[in-house]
């Protein structure tokens, strides 16, 4: 949308941190990773150094709460070409191989899914502390003389033209009402706002976009130095207890002790709550961990209760809302999350930062009184959005329910999943191309999701298990697991189409 002749010129970034600009090219609500990745990325696009761009966010300091910190290789990827890799190495950043998976800790083999087996992909993803990650990550974007960031500043509302749309579909956002310090509330004029303000985007609210998160449960994180595992720079996912448990590096210390994250999945009514957690975990989890491990887990929680409760977060599925609307635009978890089992949160709000900077790179040199990015750049950036975020949801979504094992259904699918990954290299690497957002081709994921739903006949009444189950009971997990892939159905065929789709289709 052209600027008007009264509208001001571009600003560039005000030196005072209680001052603010007349207009912005971009406005980010929310400083975290997909906020500060669209930041400098932002700001590298504006190739002639003329635009503006505001970053605000709740915290005056990282968010307390722990978060997402494995990211893929082509997460990797985007944070080196924007600079942030060198120092994130030097902030104790640890380089990761891929995942391991173990269905009994102690009993069968492992399935390794190494990224360095992906063809045409960088070989390493990267893993770091959720605090430092940001904390870097906001450090390095406000260096940028196009970026202004501003903390602690919550946004209360989004001016719309029409004033009294409240629908996003109906107006176009052109700026938002923010409230500081001292309680000061401003209106921040903009082209366009972007809402990199996590699952609970009080943006995507704002602008009336329907909120169809639901509550899957909880994740409680353990940090453990040293962790004894075979495979210590993988992501190893231990199953068999009442939830899956994630270990994986976050910290190499500058002693050499490397640190891990110990998740538990736990259900959204909680058994044991506060200080009754660690007994809990202790009780139920602990038990299905490798012997060394278990013990250093043991040890982590003891003195875990000494300070206080274990750490803990909320996990939600948010099906991805539309992606974009007039003068708006959704990154990162605001624009759709999903269990962090796959570990993908982060890459996807680092795809979603390199595909909307790509979009303003392309369009560098427009004149002065035109959007930086318009109604089109937008277009084609929720195009290549919706390429990769359903694929995502579609596979947390499947292996959540398989690595949780709640029921028959559910235990025969996982069980078809290892023989899968067991039955060759091939089939181990297209599962990991999709995992990790290496492969987006749709052919490709319903290509895998049939030849798995084929082995979940096979691998349930294979004669294998007939020591273990009566052919009753077989049959039983065939009809579940049958039943279950089922239900997948409109889910895989949604998201077929939205990668098949052309861009003229998009609303």
């Amino acid at each position: 949308m052209p600027r008007s002749a009264t509208d001001p010129a571009p600003a560039s970034a005000p030196s005072s941190e209680t001052d603010f600009a007349a207009r912005y090219d971009v406005i980010i609500v929310g400083a975290g990773v997909a906020g500060c990745a669209l930041a400098q990325a932002l700001a590298q696009a504006d190739v002639e150094g003329r635009r503006s761009i505001l970053v605000l966010d709740l915290h005056r300091e990282v968010s307390p709460r722990f978060s997402g910190e494995f990211i893929h290789p082509r997460g990797a990827t985007v944070l080196d070409a924007l600079g942030f890799m060198p120092a994130l190495l030097e902030a104790g950043a640890v380089e990761v191989d891929g995942f391991v998976v173990r269905e009994h800790a102690d009993t069968d083999e492992p399935v390794r899914l190494d990224y360095a087996s992906v063809p045409n992909e960088r070989a390493r993803g990267v893993s770091v502390h959720h605090k430092r990650l940001v904390r870097c990550m906001r450090q390095l974007a406000a260096e940028n003389p196009q970026v202004s960031l501003r903390t602690p500043w919550r946004v209360t509302d989004v001016l719309t033209q029409p004033a009294k749309a409240r629908n996003a579909r109906d107006a176009r956002i052109w700026g938002v009402v923010a409230k500081g310090p001292g309680g000061r509330v401003v209106e921040l004029r903009a082209d366009l706002v972007v809402a990199a303000d996590g699952k609970a985007s009080s943006v995507r609210k704002f602008a009336g976009i329907p909120d169809a998160r639901r509550n899957l449960g909880f994740t409680a994180g353990l940090e453990v130095a040293d962790a004894a595992q075979s495979n210590p720079l993988h992501a190893n996912v231990y199953l068999g207890g009442p939830g899956p448990m994630l270990c994986y590096p976050i910290i190499r210390e500058a002693d050499g002790t490397l640190v891990s994250r110990l998740t538990f999945d736990l259900p959204k009514d909680l058994p044991a709550k506060g200080r009754e957690l660690a007994p809990y975990l202790l009780e139920t989890f602990v038990p299905h961990l490798p012997e060394r491990l278990a013990g250093q887990v043991a040890a982590a929680l003891e003195a875990q209760a000494a300070l206080g409760p274990v750490e803990m977060a909320p996990t939600f599925d948010l099906p991805a809302p539309p992606a974009t609307a007039p003068g708006l635009a959704l990154v990162g978890d605001a624009a759709g999350c999903s269990h962090p089992i796959t570990a993908s949160g982060m890459t996807m709000g680092l795809l979603d930062a390199h595909y909307l900077a790509l979009e303003a790179s392309r369009r560098a040199s427009v004149a002065a009184d035109e959007a930086w990015l318009d109604d089109r750049a937008l277009r084609n950036f929720r195009v290549e959005h919706e390429r990769y975020v359903p694929t995502r949801q579609a596979l947390a979504d499947a292996i959540f329910e398989a690595f949780r094992g709640e029921d028959n259904g559910a235990r025969g699918i996982r069980r078809a999943l290892f023989h899968y990954w067991r039955s060759g290299e091939r089939q181990r690497v297209r599962s990991l191309a999709l995992l990790s957002c290496a492969e987006r081709r749709p052919h490709v994921f319903l290509s895998e999701y049939l030849k798995t739903a084929r082995h979940v006949v096979g691998s349930n009444m294979t004669p294998r298990h007939a020591e273990h189950f009566p052919v009753r009971d077989r049959l039983r997990q065939v009809h579940g697991a049958v039943g279950l892939a089922g239900t997948k159905v409109g889910l895989v065929a949604s998201v077929a189409w939205s990668q098949l789709r052309p861009t003229w289709l998009t609303a």
